[in-house]
């Protein structure tokens, strides 16, 4: 109730105010009777004081000016002076301090009781809240025989249009929802944003927001965000198109935010649900791959996978601690290479299963590369790698393929994205679990010279690199051809070896790329 309403009041009619239209759309929520000058610590804001000054005759000037400071301050609505047998008349300096600090000042004859004042203020604003409060349960008992009878948002956000009466709309980027209602509204460009001031019914909080629409058109909407247990937040609005959103209409707005948050913290459990009986799923398939043909069958069928003959596995890793919102993304952008595939989610590692109609529909690694920038693979440490392409009954090594690639790529750093045939040899050492042997493999003169000569040694790393060829080799490392010839010699005769001999040189090629990978991981 503002101060214009409540002077049309049949009591307050018979009332002088004082200080014309000063405050009259002052909000009134309250009203308190008042003789004491510490009003900071008994009033509140929307409040309207009565008094009979009584307390403040004889007050000093200065400590009246203090006074209406603090009434401001708090934000009281206005002063209500009833006048008695001691105070007879309201004083000029009074009703210039209401003057002055824009506060609204009505006087009230002897003969009107406190009693009837504060009746007369409370009995609208007590009608008012009931009214609040029935148009809050009609809409739940509406709302919830929505939510009882139909699952769904949109059978939601049409009762809330039926009610609201005004363009509305709802999204949820987590589950891919867009509603509108009416028409929509495309945001061009916001030109202001400012929270709104709500009862004490309200337990949300809502933005007034101003902006242009794609095609010129200024509009207002009133917007709240709905917190999810998803990873993004949800956003209702409604479209005011120069109404003023009531506070009946408020009530709507808080029932339909709690009937949404209800239906998305049931989504988000049936969706946890679903993944968990996926993931087991997954693993079964994977971990504990079936040795009888028709229950592996039955598994395959239920995940929906047993479409096709052929299927292949791509697993990714990250060393960067906890990376579940990194994991989930890259884990959505993989499983839109095919369309059919389950996926299992371990602590340290997640693994896709695609079924796949053809060995021609494998998944490339330049498919992947071009998903994921270098260096935002580098940025966290990411490992991708991938199975050859497998008939059911190999199903149990798509797993160990992806891991073992994994494992070899984290200690020797071939590429970011490796195939388990990148492997080639040292595979056995993957099966064996003898990673560790791999040092045995490196000759103790060539880790001599890698630790004492690092010219020489890249000299040799080149040599390798470019299929021993001298001039190649000069032209990569911006010497002279006479310069590698002479380095080449010098190595032989260090390591004892012969450059020529191919079969010689095996152990200490695969010794050489060892230690590169070495110093690269260690730079």
């Amino acid at each position: 109730m503002k101060i214009k309403e409540l002077m049309a009041l049949e009591l307050f009619q018979s009332c002088k105010l004082l200080t014309k239209e000063i405050g009259l759309d002052n909000e009134v929520d309250s009203a308190m009777v008042l003789e004491a000058l510490d009003i900071e610590n008994w009033s509140q804001k929307n409040q309207l004081i009565l008094t009979s000054f009584y307390a403040f005759n004889d007050l000093p000037e200065s400590e009246f000016a203090t006074f209406f400071e603090k009434m401001k301050k708090v934000g009281v609505s206005g002063l209500v002076v009833k006048m008695d047998r001691l105070i007879t008349m309201i004083p000029d300096w009074l009703i210039d301090y209401c003057f002055i600090y824009e506060i609204p000042l009505i006087k009230v004859e002897q003969e009107i009781s406190y009693e009837k004042i504060i009746l007369t203020i409370y009995e609208p604003l007590l009608n008012h809240r009931g009214h609040l409060l029935r148009t809050y349960y009609d809409v739940r008992q509406r709302f919830t025989k929505v939510g009882r009878n139909v699952h769904s948002f949109e059978n939601i956000m049409e009762t809330f249009y039926q009610l609201i009466q005004l363009p509305c709309s709802l999204d949820i980027p987590s589950l891919n929802i867009h509603l509108h209602y009416d028409s929509p509204f495309e945001i061009a460009n916001i030109l202001e944003r400012s929270y709104v001031q709500t009862n004490e019914f309200t337990k949300n909080i809502y933005q007034r927001i101003t902006f242009n629409t794609s095609s010129g058109q200024q509009m207002t909407a009133l917007a709240s965000e709905i917190v999810t247990p998803f990873d993004q937040l949800s956003t209702l609005m409604v479209y005011q198109q120069g109404e003023i959103i009531t506070e009946s209409q408020m009530m709507i707005l808080e029932n339909v935010i709690d009937i949404i948050y209800e239906r998305l913290q049931t989504e988000y459990l049936i969706k946890k649900d679903r993944y968990t009986r996926l993931n087991n799923l997954a693993d079964a398939i994977l971990q504990n791959t079936p040795t009888s043909p028709d229950e592996l069958n039955s598994l395959l069928d239920d995940a929906k996978i047993n479409h096709h003959r052929y299927y292949q596995g791509i697993a990714f890793s990250s060393k960067n601690g906890d990376t579940q919102a990194l994991d989930r993304n890259i884990l959505k952008q993989l499983c839109a290479l095919r369309p059919k595939r389950i996926f299992f989610e371990h602590y340290n590692y997640t693994i896709i299963l695609f079924n796949l109609e053809t060995p021609e529909k494998e998944i490339q690694k330049k498919e992947i590369q071009k998903l994921f920038d270098t260096s935002f693979i580098k940025a966290h440490e990411l490992t991708f790698s991938m199975s050859l392409v497998k008939e059911k009954k190999g199903l149990k090594e798509i797993l160990l393929e992806c891991l073992d690639a994994i494992r070899f790529n984290q200690v020797l750093q071939i590429d970011p994205v490796v195939s388990i045939s990148d492997l080639g040899i040292f595979r056995y050492f993957m099966q064996e679990e003898q990673l560790d042997q791999l040092e045995r493999l490196i000759p103790k003169q060539l880790k001599k010279l890698w630790e004492q000569s690092p010219d020489l040694f890249d000299t040799l790393y080149t040599f390798f690199q470019s299929g021993r060829n001298y001039k190649r080799t000069a032209e990569i490392l911006f010497l002279h051809s006479k310069t590698i010839r002479y380095r080449l010699n010098k190595i032989e005769g260090l390591l004892k070896i012969d450059l020529t001999n191919p079969l010689q040189l095996v152990n200490y090629e695969i010794g050489t790329y060892l230690l590169h990978q070495r110093s690269e991981n260690n730079d």
